[in-house]
């Protein structure tokens, strides 16, 4: 998941996206046209197997992907309301969020899994397990980690997978030499002797592990979820609420589908997609891995991980606080947006609370 420095500055402009009609429109038959976006990876997948098997225009809609080559390059479409709901990293959320025109509504998956702190084999990192308690799966202490070189890409899923690291033994990120590189070059890097450990994602991880590193910590050891968030247009969902719910409902309906296949015929879909959308052949064995570390929930959990609790705040509103101050604190946000990041209110369980078991069918 990496990001640009899209922090820096935000160039969104909100009367542009507040008054542009929203990117909907009637089609023959009664169908709508939603305007949906995408970066490559697994979570489009529901859309495309839907639209395979019909069951956006079961629900009065044609749906419309356009596949973006990065989360920087669709929130540029955004900007000018060429799409209404799509897939989002949680950082990229963050700058849409942060322009007040952006709602996460659901979630495709959490990549916590898949975000790995990997060391060589016979690492001194690897002499100690399970340090902190609350944290039984993890590799390190303090000791061993201060003074060694750390490969992430800046402010991205692997560095804010490091702080949490660092964090949950007790070491400052000044502590260590943090070296800033994309994954292609730190994986190099790394085969150089370059760091004593890297912070890897999919499908980084799986090279560094068939190169025999070994993982000291992935982001979900150390509570750091990583969510690929379904977003949306809050124009469009104010104007066209039953349209979003209806977009959900099938979107959930395919996430069902996944997970209740026979895990061969899943893959062999999932060998379809990446085929026809993105022409890349992936064996099974790598798709096999892919289902593995990629967590994707049904309609049940997705309403219990948005529900309020006694703070207030939902499960999914947490994960994205603790990323926004992440964000804050290593990137850089305008003072007058960050009220529209704190507090994680554009992440609504409005629309999953409309949904009914009857829409999943």
């Amino acid at each position: 998941m990496k990001i640009k420095s899209w922090l820096k500055s935000v160039v969104i402009t909100l009367c542009v996206i507040g008054l542009a009609a929203p990117a909907y429109a009637k089609k023959g038959d009664n169908l709508v046209d939603v305007k949906t976006a995408w970066v490559a990876g697994q979570e489009s997948f529901p859309i495309w197997f839907a639209k395979k098997q019909g069951w956006d225009k079961e629900k009065g809609m044609n749906f419309v992907t356009t596949f973006y080559g990065s989360g920087n390059e669709a929130l540029e479409d955004f900007a000018v309301n060429n799409w209404s709901i799509g897939g989002l990293g949680a950082i990229p959320t963050l700058k849409g969020a942060a322009n007040g025109n952006m709602l996460v509504i659901g979630l495709a998956n959490d990549e916590s899994k898949a975000n790995s702190v990997m060391v060589r084999p016979g690492s001194p990192i690897l002499a100690k397990k399970g340090i902190a308690s609350s944290y039984p799966a993890i590799y390190g202490s303090a000791v061993d980690i201060r003074k060694k070189s750390f490969i992430v890409t800046p402010l991205s899923s692997s560095h804010y997978t490091l702080v949490k690291y660092l964090d949950v033994l007790g070491v400052s990120p000044k502590e260590v030499n943090v070296k800033y590189l994309d994954q292609a070059l730190g994986l190099l890097s790394f085969e150089h002797a370059k760091a004593d450990a890297a912070v890897f994602w999919a499908p980084y991880t799986f090279m560094a592990n068939g190169k025999g590193y070994v993982t000291a910590a992935t982001a979900h050891d150390v509570d750091a979820h990583l969510p690929i968030y379904l977003v949306a247009n809050k124009a469009f969902t104010e104007q066209y609420p039953e349209i979003t719910k209806n977009f959900l409902a099938v979107y959930m309906r395919g996430i069902h589908w996944l997970l209740d296949a026979p895990r061969d015929e899943a893959v062999k879909q999932m060998q379809a997609y990446y085929k026809e959308v993105f022409g890349l052949d992936y064996s099974e064995t790598m798709l096999d891995l892919n289902f593995n570390v990629f967590e994707i929930f049904d309609f049940a959990k997705q309403k219990e991980l948005f529900a309020a609790k006694d703070n207030g705040m939902s499960v999914v509103q947490k994960w994205q606080e603790s990323i926004a101050h992440f964000v804050l604190e290593y990137g850089s946000v305008q003072k007058g947006l960050q009220k529209n990041i704190l507090g994680s209110k554009y992440v609504v369980s409005t629309f999953i609370n409309m949904i009914e078991e009857s829409d999943l069918k």
